[in-house]
C-alpha cells in the first residue's frame, strides 16, 4: 500500500514482519533501536494528522529507549482505508499505533461492508475533546445577540456548507442544524476543513464549523473583521450528562440554549431518536474529537508503557508551549476512561441507527 510519506525501510518492516515485543517479568519494555509508526488514515494538513505530529516527537522523546517516531498517512475512503490496514496488519507490538478521530468513528457507525476495522477492540492510549463552534456570514441575518432570534433566521435562508463526505465528520452539524428545525441546508462535498474554511471568507459558503483551537487561531480575526459571525457551540457534556457551555467559549451559547431560545423553552430530548443520534454524533465530534490507540491484542504492558508515556508527555513544558493553542485547557482522559468515551460515542441504537440511514439517503442521496 502506497502512502503519502515516505517511509525508511526500517519502517516498513516494522509494518509488515516486526517482532513482537515479548517482555520478560524481568526486563522492562523497550524500544531503543526501533522505529515506531504513528499512523494517520488521513491527508497531511488535516485535523488528526496536526494532532499525531503534535505528539509524535514527544513520544520519541519519553517512550522507553527513546525510538524513532515516523509518521505514515494512509488516506483513503473517509479513513476506512488506512483504519482497516491497521486494524489487519498492525502487529500488537508497540510498533504501530494510530490516530483515532471524529471520521474514523463516523466511519465505523456508517461505513457499512467497506467496514473491515472495529473500534470496540482497539487498544486506547488516550482522548481528547475539542469544542466545536458553529458561525455564518452575516447575510444570512444571524447578529450573535440572540440565539432564538438567529435560529429563526437561519430556519427561512438558503445555507451552502462543506463537508468531505455524507458519512464524515460534518455529521454533527447537519443533524444539528436539523435539530434546530434549520432543514435548508445545501452540502458542497470533497472540501476538507481547511478548504471549508476558506470557502466562507470567501463567501462561496455562508455557514460553517470549526473546533475550538482552530476557530481561536485562524476564524476568531474574520469574526472581529465581521466577516462571520459566531452562532453557538455544539456544547460539552459534563459529569452528569448534561450538555453544557464549552469551558472554552463560555459567551456562546450552547446548542441546548439554542433550541429552547427558539422553540418556547423545550427541551431538545423532546425530539426522541433526533436527539438520541444528535448526542451519539456530537460526542464523537466534540468529546472524543481526537485520541490513539494500539492495534487489537496489544498487550496489557505495552499498553500500560504507552498510557504511561502519555502521562508523562502531558506534563512536559515544553509539550504544553506547542500544545497548549491546539488543545485548549480540555481534560485529557487515558486508558480505560478514554476507551468507556470512545464507545459511548459509538454505542449507538438500533432505531440511531435506522434514523441515520434514512437521515444520510433523504439529505444527501447516499446510502449506507
Amino acid at each position: 500500500m502506497k502512502s503519502t510519506h515516505l517511509m525508511s525501510t526500517t519502517a516498513i518492516a516494522a509494518l509488515t514482519a516486526g517482532a513482537l515485543l515479548m517482555p520478560s517479568a524481568a526486563s522492562a519494555v523497550d524500544f531503543k533501536g526501533k522505529t515506531v509508526t504513528a499512523m494517520v488514515a488521513f491527508k497531511e494538513g488535516g485535523g488528526m494528522d496536526k494532532a499525531v505530529r503534535l505528539f509524535a516527537p514527544f513520544f520519541a522523546k519519553h517512550l522507553p529507549g527513546s525510538p524513532k517516531v515516523i509518521v505514515r498517512n494512509v488516506p483513503g475512503g473517509g479513513g476506512i482505508r488506512g483504519n482497516n490496514w491497521f486494524h489487519q496488519n498492525a502487529e500488537p507490538n508497540g510498533l504501530t499505533y494510530n490516530g483515532v478521530t471524529t471520521s474514523s468513528q463516523t466511519g465505523y457507525v456508517l461505513g457499512g461492508k467497506k467496514v473491515k476495522y472495529d473500534l470496540r477492540t482497539w487498544r486506547y492510549i488516550l482522548s481528547t475533546p475539542r469544542g466545536t463552534v458553529v458561525y455564518t456570514r452575516p447575510e444570512l441575518g444571524v447578529a450573535g445577540k440572540d440565539v432564538g432570534a438567529d435560529v429563526k433566521a437561519l430556519r427561512k435562508a438558503k445555507l451552502v456548507t462543506g463537508a468531505k463526505t455524507p458519512t464524515s465528520a460534518e455529521l454533527r452539524l447537519f443533524l444539528a442544524m436539523e435539530l434546530l428545525g434549520i432543514k435548508n441546508v445545501k452540502p458542497v462535498f470533497g472540501l476538507s476543513t481547511g478548504k471549508q474554511r476558506k470557502a466562507i471568507m470567501r463567501g462561496e459558503l455562508n455557514i460553517n464549523y470549526d473546533s475550538g483551537g482552530t476557530y481561536l487561531k485562524s476564524v476568531m480575526k474574520y469574526v472581529k473583521k465581521g466577516t462571520v459571525v459566531p452562532l453557538m457551540t455544539l456544547g460539552f457534556t459534563a459529569k452528569d450528562g448534561s450538555i453544557v457551555r464549552d469551558p472554552a467559549y463560555p459567551n456562546y451559547p450552547n446548542i441546548v440554549e439554542a433550541y429552547k431560545a427558539a422553540n418556547g423553552g423545550k427541551h431538545p430530548s423532546e425530539k426522541g431518536v433526533l436527539w438520541a443520534a444528535y448526542k451519539n454524533f456530537y460526542s464523537m465530534g466534540v468529546m472524543t474529537s481526537k485520541g490513539f490507540a494500539l492495534p487489537p491484542k496489544t498487550p496489557q504492558k505495552i499498553v500500560d508503557v504507552y498510557i504511561n508515556t502519555a502521562k508523562t508527555i502531558t506534563k512536559d513544558k515544553k509539550f504544553w508551549k506547542i500544545a497548549k493553542k491546539r488543545l485548549g485547557n480540555y481534560p485529557i482522559h487515558f486508558g480505560k476512561d478514554a476507551k468507556k468515551n470512545f464507545m459511548d460515542a459509538v454505542d449507538v441504537t438500533p432505531e440511531v441507527r435506522a434514523f441515520m440511514k434514512k437521515f444520510v439517503k433523504e439529505k444527501f442521496n447516499a446510502n449506507i
